[in-house]
């Protein structure tokens, strides 16, 4: 039995299928994301809990949401109290919760950015995203969006077209040749290359995911700076998605401010960590982006519920707190450096780290898998991608104990595979 302060698994657990793994099936799509087998009964600050009492350090925040740590006490009491308010669904009318969560949200970014979307899921922000590109690249002549093979930025339509490939709508065979697709930039030395793009009066808006999901990969510094003064130069808008890597999963308030102080895009992409629990998303922006077409229909039957906004406004306020931010640069410098010490093993080909998100990328895929499988198998849960590569985002709220004991079980997981 594995029994420590953070993690308890008993001698009798198994990583396995149950029957209501396979009974999930009979009433949800067989196409359904293939999770881990392992059950959720609790998750509590960085801890997840199944119904065997057994106890896992969560490498994954689930998914990159929980960056305030799973049911956040403050955020728990905020959302008790718009729940006791009698207020819990208000449709587009106004309420005094969804006014305070969009000042706060405004307050706290850059001052360019002076408007915001409310919306519920990141595929719903980033296909709004895109169809604002869309509105400005024809009020301007402009047809052209870039983006990056690799990439994820959502499910529906609008999403899928700027997603991994060219070939990746074609279930809806709707394709859009204007959208052009870039090699993302995984060597450290690539440089930006206007050549291999068309036209640059005809460029309307580059969009970027902040780092490339699957495996936490970061663009080079200086490819970004050129993209971003070729914009600029040439009139294209800058979009950054940041579903996954906003609220300072990178350290920052957004990722993209790793990249230099002097990047501004346009618009933003919020979701996940925006409410570390409710699901809610936003694009934030710039207003002559935003308010370009007054018919754009920018909102949803649920964007701005009150009580997501009651939970979003309590975790924007817990993240800025003083005291957290203190700990944050800590706990990040640690993380970045537990993280790159795996550089030392030979099947370990690359590291992805930055603030609390780290990339480990293996060999081949089967001795990942193994080293997942046996990281759970010893009370430590990280993102299984399916593929050559390792994901860990915990909540931001994780001790400095759990980083360390966390990463001595990847670590010991590594050696058994060697």
């Amino acid at each position: 039995m594995i029994k420590t302060k953070n993690r308890i698994i008993s001698d009798e657990y198994e990583l396995k299928k149950t029957d209501q793994h396979t009974t999930r099936h009979a009433t949800e799509p067989i196409s359904l994301g293939h999770q881990v087998p392992v059950k959720w009964a609790k998750a509590k600050d960085f801890s997840v809990y199944d119904d065997q009492g057994n106890k896992w350090i969560d490498m994954t925040s689930g998914i990159f949401v929980t960056n305030a740590g799973h049911a956040n006490k403050y955020i728990k009491d905020a959302i008790k109290k718009q729940l006791d308010s009698d207020l819990l669904f208000a449709y587009q009318y106004i309420t005094d919760i969804r006014q305070e969560f969009t000042k706060k949200l405004i307050d706290i970014s850059p001052g360019h950015l002076d408007k915001v979307v409310l919306l519920n899921t990141g595929s719903e922000v980033t296909d709004i995203a895109y169809k604002l590109l869309r509105l400005w690249g024809k009020r301007n002549k402009k047809k052209y969006i870039i983006t990056f093979n690799s990439s994820y930025h959502g499910r529906t339509l609008g999403s899928a077209l700027i997603s991994h490939s060219k070939e990746n709508s074609e279930w809806s065979e709707s394709s859009n040749n204007d959208i052009i697709f870039l090699d993302f930039p995984y060597e450290e030395g690539t440089k930006f290359d206007p050549s291999l793009l068309p036209p640059a009066d005809e460029i309307a808006a580059f969009f970027l995911e902040t780092y490339q999901g699957w495996g936490a990969w970061m663009y080079p510094q200086e490819y970004i700076q050129d993209l971003y003064v070729f914009a600029r130069d040439n009139g294209a808008l800058v979009c950054f998605d940041e579903v996954q890597s906003g609220f300072y999963r990178m350290g920052s308030l957004y990722g993209y401010m790793t990249y230099g102080e002097n990047i501004e895009p346009d618009l933003v992409c919020l979701g996940k960590g925006i409410s570390s629990s409710l699901p809610m998303a936003a694009v934030l922006g710039r207003s002559e982006v935003i308010d370009l077409d007054n018919s754009a229909n920018l909102s949803g039957t649920h964007a701005g519920n009150a009580l997501g906004s009651a939970a979003c406004l309590a975790n924007l306020e817990f993240l800025t707190n003083k005291d957290f931010q203190d700990q944050l640069s800590e706990k990040c410098s640690l993380f970045e450096l537990r993280s790159n010490h795996l550089l030392k093993y030979d099947c370990v080909t690359a590291i992805n780290a930055r603030g609390m998100v780290t990339g480990i990328i293996l060999d081949e895929t089967a001795r990942t898998n193994k080293i997942v499988f046996e990281c759970i198998r010893n009370g430590v849960l990280p993102v299984c991608t399916s593929r050559e590569s390792i994901k860990l985002g915990p909540p931001l709220t994780i001790s400095i104990d759990a980083i360390n004991e966390a990463f001595d079980v990847i670590e010991t997981a590594i050696e058994k595979y060697l």
